[in-house]
């Protein structure tokens, strides 16, 4: 088996200095010896470092130069590519990665680790020892994240599939606990029976060049007080996050008001977090106020969805149908 690392940074490529964590350029050579001396090496490997920072520095930039550098490689004589990562931003750059490359014909694998590797609690060799039996036992195609939570064995994720880790925790959690399977030690890959993906209906983006920032999408949280001031000019989406049952203040005029200023601007109103089948009362208002609900999708997905379709399709407009339609098995219709 022969496998290429791509060292990005974070804390899986860290080490502590005094009271603050920063990147260490020894660190990944010192991970791939911390692996060896733990698991041995029963394989070849080659190391790029596209470039090195601590995640939560992650721009439009950076996940270009990942989305390239994964580009130049795929189609080489590599049985998988490893990236490490920091957990920080881990879902951005496996969605990217994942709409990149859905057409990809080897697993590409993200691991990170939640502290530096030599913290005696560190889970990154453990997330690379998946991600390494992942590639020589599984070896299926496409975009994945090993990690282990506290507690559990090491789960494969789907790179669009990932939420947004919860404050003060550092697991990684799939829409609809949808993970694609699992490993325990000793034991064969577990595929987890409450996993489905639909045949792509969209082709795989390829590495798209985005800029450092994205100002014409705009992301709003729902919160009680919300003063849903007046949007930036210059944008032309608004992703809205919804409550967890799939709602959003529509009785507020405050609020309504907000969203028909958009509507009257030509603003397309996007509201993730929202699945199909029985809803609230509130949500009837969705359609008078010009909200386009996408379903079973995850928020994060969404928005690198959105922002890397729209860098490819200058001059184009993206529709609620366009954001439902299937690529790298992002949307999950909750079985």
């Amino acid at each position: 088996m022969k496998v290429l690392f791509i060292f990005t940074g974070g804390t899986i490529g860290s080490s502590a200095k005094g009271a603050y964590i920063g990147t260490d350029d020894q660190k990944p050579y010192l991970l791939l010896e911390a692996y060896r001396q733990k698991y041995g090496m029963d394989f070849e490997y080659e190391t790029v470092a596209p470039y090195t920072a601590l995640s939560e520095n992650s721009t439009g930039r950076t996940l270009g130069a990942l989305m390239a550098c994964v580009d130049t490689y795929k189609n080489r004589a590599y049985d998988g590519i490893v990236v490490t990562h920091g957990t920080d931003t881990l879902q951005y750059s496996a969605a990217a990665l994942s709409y990149a490359f859905a057409d990809c014909k080897i697993p590409i694998l993200l691991v990170s680790s939640n502290r530096p590797i030599e913290d005696p609690e560190a889970n990154g060799l453990d997330n690379l020892r998946g991600a390494l039996r992942f590639i020589a036992e599984v070896k299926t195609p496409g975009v994945f994240v090993a990690y282990r939570n506290r507690g559990e064995s090491v789960k494969l994720h789907r790179g669009t599939r990932l939420l947004e880790s919860p404050a003060f925790c550092d697991g990684v959690f799939s829409i609809f606990d949808s993970h694609y399977g699992a490993f325990c030690e000793g034991m064969p890959f577990m595929r987890n029976e409450d996993d489905h993906a639909s045949a792509d209906e969209l082709p795989a983006m390829g590495a798209v060049s985005l800029g450092e920032s994205c100002p014409h999408i705009l992301r709003v949280l729902p919160y009680p007080g919300n003063p849903y001031g007046e949007v930036p000019k210059g944008v032309q989406y608004i992703l809205h996050g919804s409550y967890h049952s799939g709602t959003v203040n529509t009785a507020s005029p405050d609020v309504r008001a907000y969203f028909e200023r958009a509507a009257r601007a030509g603003i397309t109103t996007f509201l993730t977090g929202v699945e199909n089948g029985i809803s609230y009362e509130s949500t009837r208002e969705f359609a008078a106020l010009s909200i386009c609900p996408i379903y079973g999708i995850a928020p994060i997905a969404a928005f690198v969805k959105l922002w890397m379709w729209t860098a490819a399709n200058e001059g184009q407009t993206a529709t609620a149908a366009l954001l439902q339609r299937s690529l790298a098995g992002d949307v999950v219709k909750k079985q």
